[in-house]
């Protein structure tokens, strides 16, 4: 009989970042964040009334803008 088990998903307060972290990270205000197509791109992960973001769709939505330059 096969297994059903998931695999354990690790989560520590680097894996969530909040809008703030967000906007930090992408150098924009909060009201940039919320009116642009970044915030209807990425993936949002709402608790309560809170909304975060996984760290990897961030750092994947910032490398897929990336241009430009010698490789």
């Amino acid at each position: 009989m096969a297994s059903t088990q998931k695999p354990n998903l690790i989560i520590d307060e680097s894996t969530l970042l909040s809008r703030k972290s967000v906007c930090d990270i992408l150098h924009i205000g909060m009201s940039s964040l919320d009116s642009s197509e970044t915030y209807k791109t990425l993936k949002r992960i709402r608790i309560g009334r809170h909304t975060f973001f996984l760290r990897d769709d961030v750092m994947r939505f910032i490398l897929s803008h990336r241009e430009g330059g010698a490789e």
